[in-house]
């Protein structure tokens, strides 16, 4: 019970941390396979046309009978990452107490966000008075984007600070700067290439809908002729969710480890000779 409540409270060994990832990864993707397998064959599931909560909508056109597996994996990937977060924000504070503090709460209000996405799913149709199913999921997507693309950045900038500005003690905890690099080069690379083609919808699709309405064919909205185009917001949506899991599995490792961060604290606590 004690290892249990210090894993919950992040303080994951290295080996322990490992094997918490891989279950995690083999879990969390293993239901998303099956939510994926459920979904019927005749609604043809795309990332270029479906978002990834699609899986677990229980719509007609959509999953209609397996939507609850969706509903598992996400409200469990949103707990199950907290006690990641609170690992990451031991860490932190060895560079400010109040910036960890800032980035952990948005993490961690992510991972609210991700368990909510699982409680209420993507369906248009009413949940109490004139709030609907979608109305609640909507939000809880926007806790999800606010909260980890807020709390990433706050990290990064506490990263950064380490590297550059702040003076080194010989009992400071070691950041590997070029090992955690990597996760977030990968991280700001699909993000910024994501938001480029979804801004830039917001320009070209304009133009092909004067250009349409010129020649007498109807296009559609602004979402549906996206779908299928580079410009897809179900393709983006889905690439930085991939890429998040990917992150903060790779953040993880990329952190000193438990028993470095119990090292540094115990030779800061050690009096001089």
């Amino acid at each position: 019970m004690r290892i249990l409540t210090r894993c919950i409270t992040g303080g994951f060994r290295s080996v322990e941390l490992k094997r918490y990832l891989a279950f995690l990864s083999t879990y969390f993707w293993g239901l998303i396979f099956l939510a994926w397998l459920s979904y019927p064959a005749e609604h043809k599931f795309s990332i270029m046309t479906h978002t990834f909560s699609f899986l677990g909508s229980f719509r007609p056109e959509h999953n209609p009978e397996r939507w609850w597996i969706f509903s598992i994996a996400m409200i469990s990937w949103g707990l199950l990452t907290m006690p990641l977060v609170l690992y990451f924000h031991r860490r932190m504070v060895a560079i400010s107490l109040w910036g960890a503090r800032a980035g952990s709460f948005f993490l961690l209000l992510g991972c609210v966000g991700i368990s909510l996405v699982g409680v209420f799913p993507d369906v248009g149709t009413q949940l109490i008075g004139s709030i609907r199913w979608t109305d609640v999921h909507m939000k809880a997507a926007l806790f999800v984007g606010v909260g980890f693309i807020v709390g990433i950045g706050c990290y990064g900038v506490l990263l950064l600070m380490d590297r550059f500005y702040l003076p080194t003690s010989k009992y400071a905890l070691r950041f590997d700067h070029r090992k955690l690099m990597w996760p977030y080069l990968l991280w700001l690379t699909v993000f910024s290439v994501s938001a480029y083609f979804l801004i830039r919808w917001e320009f070209v699709y304009p133009q092909w809908k004067a250009a349409a309405v010129a020649t007498g064919v109807d296009i559609g909205s602004s979402w549906g002729a996206a779908l299928g185009t580079r410009y897809s917001f179900p393709l983006w949506e889905q690439m930085l969710i991939y890429t998040l899991f990917i992150f903060l599995i790779w953040f993880s490792l990329a952190l000193p480890s438990e028993e470095e961060r119990l090292q540094a604290t115990s030779h800061f606590l050690k009096p001089e000779a």
